[in-house]
């Protein structure tokens, strides 16, 4: 299947995947720093987003993961996945243990399972929603309190989101098409086991101040696995790579190295 990605530097694979609603185009404030560490960083759009091809009529995580993981055509490679992008990774690493070497979780989806009917409703407000984001946000993103009505939820303080990130995340949506299927499985997935049994490297980074993904599920996450690497950001929400990009590549630097 065809997968839109990016390639920048050399140097051993480091896979980014990004989370509901959004392309590879959230990753373009790291890459840079990334690969300048001598990485082959690549973005990558997950199926049924930004110009990859879905992966099926809906969002199944395992044919999701099945489909990234061929079309990559990478031997062994780090996974970097955030938010829904984590769910995929997990369900790639279980799946496909021989072709994941590390295994980085940034702000997860697919680990605190809800009812299928709560999954459902808010996958379809959540289409809604990117839709009528989508639709006038253009207009707006120079004025503050607009740029709280479409990100406060997703960034610590959407005030202060940069205007030029803030039109970056709306052209980011324009290609999604499995957005309310995405929300959804993403929501009623349960990957707990396939994370606790995970054979390779496990680190977390997580934003104290996230209000998509609870910060208070990184208890549970520790008692999955015991010792696993944890990265906390003091002062941004669910986009920390957005949000502090700086603080984000520090973060990461440091698991890729203590992992």
């Amino acid at each position: 299947m065809a997968l839109g990605r990016d390639e920048h530097g050399d140097g051993d694979p480091l896979v980014l995947l990004h989370g509901v609603a959004t392309s590879r185009l959230i990753w373009r404030h790291v890459t840079g720093p990334l690969s300048a560490a001598g990485r082959r960083v690549v973005t990558v759009d997950v199926p049924g987003f930004g110009e990859s091809d879905p992966a099926g009529p809906g969002f199944e995580l395992e044919d999701v993961a099945d489909a990234l993981v061929a079309g990559l055509g990478i031997e062994r490679f780090d996974l970097v996945g955030h938010s829904l992008g984590g769910a995929v990774a997990v369900a790639a690493a279980a799946r496909h243990p021989d072709r994941v070497q590390r295994l980085i979780l940034v702000s997860p989806a697919g680990l605190a399972p809800r009812a299928p009917g709560f999954a459902a409703a808010l996958g379809a407000a959540a289409e809604l929603a990117v839709h009528a984001r989508r639709a006038i946000g253009h207009q707006w993103v120079e004025h503050a309190g607009a740029r709280w009505a479409m990100f406060g939820t997703t960034v610590a303080d959407a005030g202060r989101l940069d205007p030029d990130d803030a039109r970056m995340l709306l052209e980011a949506s324009d290609g999604a098409r499995r957005i309310g299927d995405g929300v959804r499985k993403a929501l009623e997935a349960d990957l707990r086991d396939d994370l606790a049994a995970a054979p390779m490297p496990v680190g977390l980074i997580w934003g104290c101040a996230d209000r998509v993904v609870p910060f208070g599920g990184l208890d549970a996450l520790r008692e999955l696995r015991p010792g696993m690497a944890v990265e906390t950001l003091e002062a941004t929400g669910h986009i920390p790579q957005v949000e502090d990009p700086a603080a984000f590549v520090a973060a990461l630097d440091r698991l890729l190295a203590a992992l």
